[in-house]
């Protein structure tokens, strides 16, 4: 077993939500992201449900969506292509844009890949799934989560096995993506941060460091 396996399987053993010390301005954020209204695009267009995305990085810099709102499982299917999260790590506008937002990834940007906006409205959804369930021993990735818009139980019901999350806006959480979760919009406009990352030990060392103890 090397560092990185070591590092990894200590991080499990620590729990499988990990508060994180940013702080960031939810509103601000919004407003930032505001004149990017016109370049949300369908998430993941097959099986859109009232999901929306927008690209914080992408395979080109560009914000068409395309392949990085899609279902990577999907995509590479029909194209015969072998792209992956850590691929996605073009910087759009919308980070270049957003000072709020560049303080969230700021210090997670030497191991950052596919990272998005995720808007759910009324009536959207994703069914129980497990995110990170792949069978390439090789690719070792963590996910994290940042709750930016109407996050709260009343609006957004994200539950994680079993238990409905009590989640406030403007929190900033490693999550155990590995384990079976599914969302369920009541409001429209609710709105997350979504960003994976390649793992490995400098990856662990750095999230122990930013890790919220209290």
């Amino acid at each position: 077993m090397n560092n990185n396996d070591k590092a990894l399987l200590r991080l499990q053993t620590m729990g499988d939500w990990l508060q994180m010390k940013t702080k960031f301005s939810p509103r601000k954020l919004m407003q930032e992201i505001e004149k990017f209204k016109d370049d949300w695009k369908p998430y993941n267009l097959r099986n859109s449900n009232n999901r929306w995305g927008l690209s914080v990085t992408s395979l080109d810099g560009g914000l068409s969506g395309i392949p990085d709102l899609d279902s990577l499982l999907q995509y590479n299917k029909i194209n015969n292509t072998d792209i992956k999260n850590s691929d996605i790590n073009k910087y759009t506008d919308v980070y270049n844009n957003s000072p709020e937002l560049q303080k969230i990834i700021e210090p997670w940007k030497p191991w950052l890949g596919r990272c998005h906006f995720l808007r759910i409205d009324k009536g959207g959804y994703f069914p129980e799934h497990y995110d990170i369930n792949k069978l390439d021993y090789d690719y070792d990735e963590i996910r994290f989560i940042a709750f930016v818009n109407k996050c709260d139980k009343k609006d957004l019901k994200f539950i994680y096995e079993d238990t409905v999350r009590d989640i406030k806006d403007g929190q900033l959480f490693y999550f155990n993506a590995n384990k079976r979760h599914s969302v369920f919009s009541t409001s429209d406009g609710i709105t997350m941060l979504v960003f994976c990352m390649k793992f490995d030990e400098k990856l662990f060392e750095k999230l122990i460091e930013e890790y919220r103890f209290a």
